[in-house]
Parts: C-alpha cells; sequence; structure tokens
C-alpha cells in the first residue's frame, strides 16, 4: 500500500492523465461539441481523486490552493511534476492513436490576437479557480456537488472563449500538448507556452485574494438551537 503523499502523487498523475487524453481525442472526436465530453471527464475525475488529492490536476488551481496555505511547498512542486508528467504521457498516448493531429492551445489568429487570448486565458481560470475554492476548500464541504460545479464551469469556459484561446485555462495542458508536437517537429506552438502559464497563474492570484477578502473568516451558516426555537 502506498503512503498517503504517495498516494496524492498518482492521483495527480493518473488524473491529469485521463483529463488531458479526453481533452485531445475529443477535440479531435467531436470538435466545437469537446467541452461537453471535458467538463463530465472532469467532474468525473473530482468525484473519483478528490478525497485523495483534491483533484487539482492544474498547476493554476495548485497555486491558488498553495496561496491559500492548504497545501505545503513541497506538495504544489511534485504535484505540479505530475501534474505535467500526466499531460505529456497523455499527447504521447493521444499521438500513438491520432498521430500528429493533437490539437494544441493557441490563439486563433482568425478572431482575437495573443493579448485577447491572454485576457480570455486570464478571466476564465479566474472563475475556474473561484468555483473550485468556494465550493471545495471552504467551509462549504457539504457540496456533495462540487464535482459538477467545477466541470460545469470548465465546460462553460470551453463554449465561451474557447474558439479565440484554444481554452486551455491549464498550464499542463497546454505544455505537455506542445511538447509532444516538438517532438514531431512542429515547435511552433511552443512560442505561446508563456501565455498559458502567465494568464492562468495570473487568474488563479486573483482568484485567490477575492477568496481570501470574502472568506478569510470561513463562515459558518447559522443554526438555532432547539432551545432558541421553542
Amino acid at each position: 500500500m502506498l503512503s498517503e503523499f504517495l498516494s496524492q502523487l498518482v492521483a495527480e498523475f493518473v488524473g491529469t492523465f485521463l483529463f488531458v487524453l479526453t481533452i485531445i481525442l475529443a477535440s479531435v472526436g467531436v470538435g466545437s461539441l469537446a467541452p461537453i465530453p471535458i467538463g463530465f471527464m472532469l467532474a468525473a475525475m473530482c468525484f473519483t481523486f478528490g478525497y485523495i488529492s483534491g483533484a487539482h490536476f492544474n498547476p493554476a488551481i495548485s497555486f491558488a490552493i498553495f496561496i491559500n496555505r492548504k497545501i505545503t511547498l513541497r506538495q504544489i512542486v511534485l504535484y505540479v511534476m505530475m501534474q505535467l508528467g500526466g499531460s505529456f504521457c497523455a499527447s504521447l498516448y493521444a499521438s500513438a492513436i491520432i498521430g500528429l493531429k493533437i490539437p494544441v492551445p493557441v490563439p486563433n489568429e482568425n478572431l482575437a490576437g495573443t493579448w485577447q487570448a491572454l485576457l480570455c486565458e486570464l478571466v476564465y481560470t479566474f472563475a475556474l479557480t473561484s468555483v473550485v475554492l468556494h465550493v471545495y476548500y471552504s467551509r462549504q464541504r457539504s457540496n456533495d456537488f462540487y464535482g459538477f460545479a467545477i466541470g460545469m464551469m470548465l465546460m462553460a469556459a470551453g463554449f465561451s472563449v474557447g474558439g479565440f484561446n484554444g481554452g486551455a485555462f491549464n498550464p499542463a495542458v497546454a505544455t505537455g500538448t506542445q511538447l509532444v508536437l516538438c517532438l514531431y517537429n512542429n515547435c511552433d506552438p511552443l512560442f505561446y507556452v508563456w501565455l498559458y502559464w502567465i494568464a492562468p497563474i495570473g487568474g488563479a492570484v486573483i482568484a485567490s485574494i477575492v477568496y481570501q477578502l470574502l472568506d478569510a473568516h470561513e463562515r459558518v451558516p447559522v443554526t438555532l438551537s432547539k432551545e432558541a426555537v421553542y
């Protein structure tokens, strides 16, 4: 049996692997409808591994949780390594199925430039991180629907701005797919790797600040005692 910490790392690797594999194959298989299976897969992975590792699968989410002192420096470093490794392995696995058709997050120059894509990544990673912090890491731990909330948020983000920015909202997704494509001698998407780190991390930081302002005291719902009622 693995130790608790090793179990957390394995959960992050496996969850990220399955999540990124779904992103790639759904994007090729169903095109513009890809946010639907992607959102459901994220929800499923949250319910599957949430009790083990917190189900981050995203360096930006891990960074936000680290800022809020809910994981240690050692945890975030190793979590991010597992997330990047899971994404890279998923991209390699997908390449064995679909070859060079791996979709990678890049700005859609026909709809938006680089800075517009950055703004899209920033605001929707902020929204995704806010959902994670408020429905899973706050005192609202009775939120049994948290996986659906996170999955639906990603689905909404993908449908809203995926056509503008590639819809990553996750540095691991972008980095893993871009690196594997570079192995096949197409390194052009790596030019944008900075965008898919700076914008999501920026959105996560803003979400953390807002979370601390709104939930600094981790409010507990007020309940009346029997004496107060009767």
